[in-house]
């Protein structure tokens, strides 16, 4: 077994930037693509990542600074302390659920595209951590590792049919043909940013509310513009962050709110970029599986790649709701009743909140953002609650809790509605395999009879062409 074991830890450790390339050559030689084109487009997708990646790291770096600062301006002192998604990853791996998710994720994905219930091959693998970690908490909860794994698969098919569903506006509205995205984090949001735009929706005035990339260019003219956008943006967020600090002066902090107003606009900008440089890995593997399903299904069936969130962080709208949200996840924290969770380290990580949400709303700004807020209340209020589980998961694993905290928590799967709903229920353990099985058997029937049409719609405008 320790040898299992130690293959699956292996894997997990190359991380998505290495092990999603491999997957992608893997298919590519799979569907007949040439070893050379195919390891192209692996080395694309490789390179993509790490651009994306830097783009954030680059974000992370200006903005931590800022963000102490704005917890010191607004004397923010609470109990559960953010420690950010890789240590959240980190804590989900460790653990005999997590080490179990990547093979029994693998066969479910397997035998979803068998039977039809999904239309995505996941080659995010290392994301599987996020079902590894709701399965964690159930098994600090239950100590019973077969209800852990039943409500951690649970959480993956809800996932798998939430990125089956949010392709089509994927595709239009962030620019990413053939792709889902199966990533627990931004699929988790979107039952209620569907609820919550239908609502707004049905109000007088807000439904005439719209404000989308190129109603930017239209109100705001140049200033609409994602160059001169990015840098108006840090400038609002550096002079929260440095304008009110008494101890520098006021040339020191004339040049950080510069500095933050140039990063920014930089990240509006070099973001999309590396974006567009992934999908150039993705298209060509892409449209051979395409083709290479029209020859074995008559054409009939349409297949995505399901990639990590990452590669839709390149729209205007996500990266403008991204940064404005993290002041005002701030505030909430100080002055939401009930509250003791402080985000800090995983703030940056907003970027991958607002994907699907943004396709949601047909790319609306102002949907996108309410929408957002909401979610960061729900959210403050999941991570307190939830402080003490994670906690536990994280002695579990052997995490070395931060000096000065008592409690931790994650502002990513660790105040998510997803696992708090599965913790809620594993404590009632028929209850949980009941409304687990009935869960899974309803969205994979209804996933199916939508796959099942789409096909009969592509084939008819196959027979049309002819």
């Amino acid at each position: 077994m320790k040898p299992i074991v130690d293959f699956i830890m292996y894997i997990v450790g190359l991380g998505p930037t290495v092990l999603i390339p491999i997957i992608m050559l893997i298919f590519g030689l799979c569907v007949r693509v040439p070893f050379t084109k195919a390891l192209r487009g692996g080395l694309m997708v490789g390179i993509g990542f790490i651009g994306l990646n830097a783009t954030v790291s680059i974000l992370t770096d200006v903005m931590n600074p800022s963000i102490k600062n704005m917890i010191q301006v607004m004397h923010l002192n609470l109990q559960v302390i953010d420690v950010g998604w890789p240590s959240a990853s980190a804590i989900a791996y460790g653990t005999a659920v997590g080490v179990s998710m990547i093979p029994l994720g693998i066969a479910i994905n397997v035998l979803m595209l068998v039977t039809k219930t999904t239309s995505t091959i996941d080659v995010d693998i290392w994301d599987f951590w996020h079902f590894a970690f709701s399965g964690s908490l159930v098994y600090a909860l239950t100590k019973d590792i077969v209800l852990s794994l039943f409500l951690a698969s649970v959480n993956m098919i809800v996932i798998m049919v939430t990125a089956d569903r949010t392709a089509p506006l994927s595709e239009k509205y962030l620019g990413l043909p053939g792709i889902s995205i199966p990533h627990a984090y931004a699929g988790s949001f979107v039952p209620i940013a569907v609820i919550l735009n239908w609502v707004m929706d049905k109000i007088p005035g807000v439904n005439k509310i719209h404000l989308d990339a190129k109603d930017f260019n239209k109100k705001f003219g140049s200033w609409g513009e994602p160059t001169l956008l990015g840098f108006a943006i840090g400038i609002i967020i550096g002079i929260l962050a440095y304008g009110f600090i008494p101890s520098i002066t006021v040339a020191t902090k004339l040049g950080k709110i510069m500095l933050m107003g140039v990063t920014l606009s930089a990240i509006m900008i070099i973001t999309p970029k590396m974006a567009a440089l992934l999908l150039q890995g993705v298209v060509p593997v892409s449209d051979a599986i395409q083709s290479f399903i029209q020859k074995k299904f008559s054409g009939k069936r349409k297949i995505y790649i399901g990639m990590d969130t990452a590669v839709g962080i390149g729209s205007p709208v996500v990266l403008a709701c991204a940064t404005l949200m993290i002041p005002v996840a701030l505030l909430f924290a100080f002055i939401l009743p009930g509250n003791k969770f402080l985000p800090t380290i995983g703030l940056v990580g907003f970027v991958f909140m607002f994907p699907l949400i943004v396709s949601i709303t047909h790319g609306d700004f102002f949907r996108s953002f309410i929408i957002g807020a909401v979610n960061v209340v729900l959210g403050l209020w999941i991570g307190t609650d939830l402080a003490p589980l994670v906690t536990s998961s994280a002695r579990a694993a052997h995490f070395t809790i931060p000096k000065g905290s008592s409690l931790i928590s994650s502002i990513d799967y660790g105040s998510n509605p997803y696992p708090w709903l599965i913790v809620q229920v594993a404590p009632y353990k028929l209850i949980a395999y009941a409304v687990g099985l009935l869960l899974i058997i309803c969205l994979c029937w209804w996933n199916r009879t939508k796959i099942i049409a789409e096909e009969k719609r592509r084939e008819v405008a196959i027979q049309d062409k002819k």
